[in-house]
Order: C-alpha cells, then structure tokens, then sequence
C-alpha cells in the first residue's frame, strides 16, 4: 500500500472516541487520528516492510505503530532482521508501538535473540530499554534464562523513567507465575539492590494484582516491601 493510501484508510476508519482515549493513556507528543489497534494489524498485513520503512517516523502515531507491528513480524534470518528491529527500537516514543512490537521468537534462533535483547538494556533511550525488556518477558520467561534476565537487569541505566520501571515491574510479576521460586529469591536478595525503590515495590503490586499469585505469595510481597 502506498502512503497515500494509508493515510485515507486510517482518516475514514478513525473516531473523536478512540482519538481521545488514545490521547488519555498513550502519552505521545505524535499526531493522532483515532484508530483501533485491532484496524492498524489489519493495514499493517497489507503492507511490505519496504513499504512500512519508507513511511515517515512520526508523522502520525497510527503509522508508527503499523511500522512497528510490520517489522515485528517479517519473516527473515535473525542477522537480517536485527538490523529492522535496532532501527526500530531507536525511534519508538511511546510504550503502545513498544508493546505491540515485540517479536515471536524462532525456536531455532532463541540464543541469538536472547543476547540482542539483552544488549538493548543498557541504552540511555528508555524506550529502547522497555523494548529489550518487554521481549525477555515474552519470549524467554523460562527456567533456562530467568537468572540471566535477573543479572542482565543490572545493567539498566535509566532507572526512575517511569516507562522503564513499569516494563521492568511488569516483567517480573510475570516472572513469579513462570518462575516462582528463582522469583522469590531474586526479590529477597540481589532484587534489592538491583532495582529501584520504585520498581521493586511497583513489581510486588503487580504481583498482588494479579490472579495467577497465589494468597500465600500475595501476602508474602506485603513482608518484603521496602518501606
């Protein structure tokens, strides 16, 4: 599809509704018709990701968030598309076009992608920091990888920006369904020096919102607080 064509698509499929809950909860500064998320997938199946490249980076949310969703899911080697996700992970300014991006990794390609969303962690851009955070927690949440995740935690730099303590939060209340006992561990020990005052009370809220905990490990985030 061509911009052109996107661009009408996304005008006649727009709402002052959906406009303005987007404008409540993405928190961007780029332009916005109004669209749904589930409208956006459906463009983004009809454009290549020649197409979706050559579309300007914050012209309008929705055509990020399209980009975004392209990329994620074009099929190529992993060195290939390394290259189409570091581009991507650089211009991303809100945490909708970063969460709906995250890539399903190959089985045959896991070590690969492992090591390259590690390396995004240490970044001094937020958002390439919640990209690299979001992937770990849904792709490789396992017992082969939780301690590294937990170790390669440390290497975040951008503490206290509220959209990277919120990925990191949330990734460890996942973690406590899919790896408990390491969880708890983590929490009891280096969690705390790891991360945040902020984060690490945030990531036990989560825990406590969540129906997947168990009442004994909800009361259990009561006693570890820091206070």
């Amino acid at each position: 599809m061509t911009y052109q064509q996107i661009i009408q698509s996304l005008k006649e499929n727009s709402s002052k509704d959906l406009y303005n809950f987007n404008d409540n909860i993405i928190n961007s500064a780029v332009p916005s018709f109004g669209c749904s998320i589930p409208f956006v997938r459906k463009l983004a199946a009809e454009c290549s990701l020649k197409e979706a490249e050559s579309f300007p980076v914050h012209a309008y949310y929705e055509v990020d968030l399209l980009r975004g969703i392209v990329v994620s899911k074009c099929k190529l080697p992993f060195a290939e598309k390394a290259e189409h996700l570091s581009s991507l992970a650089e211009i991303i300014e809100n945490w909708t076009v970063c969460d709906c991006s995250v890539v399903k990794v190959p089985q045959n390609e896991r070590e690969q992608y492992f090591g390259f969303f590690c390396d995004l962690l240490p970044s001094d851009k937020p958002f390439v920091c919640r990209y690299g955070t979001v992937n770990l927690m849904n792709n490789f949440l396992d017992e082969a990888h939780i301690d590294k995740i937990f170790t390669q935690l440390g290497k975040i730099t951008q503490w206290g920006q509220y959209y990277v303590d919120m990925g990191v939060a949330w990734l460890i209340a996942t973690a406590m369904v899919k790896c408990r006992d390491k969880t708890v561990y983590f929490m009891e020990n280096t969690g705390r020096q790891v991360l945040n005052k902020s984060t690490y009370n945030k990531a036990l809220q989560k825990m406590r919102d969540s129906f997947r905990v168990s009442a004994a490990d909800k009361a259990w985030t009561r006693s570890i607080k820091i206070k």
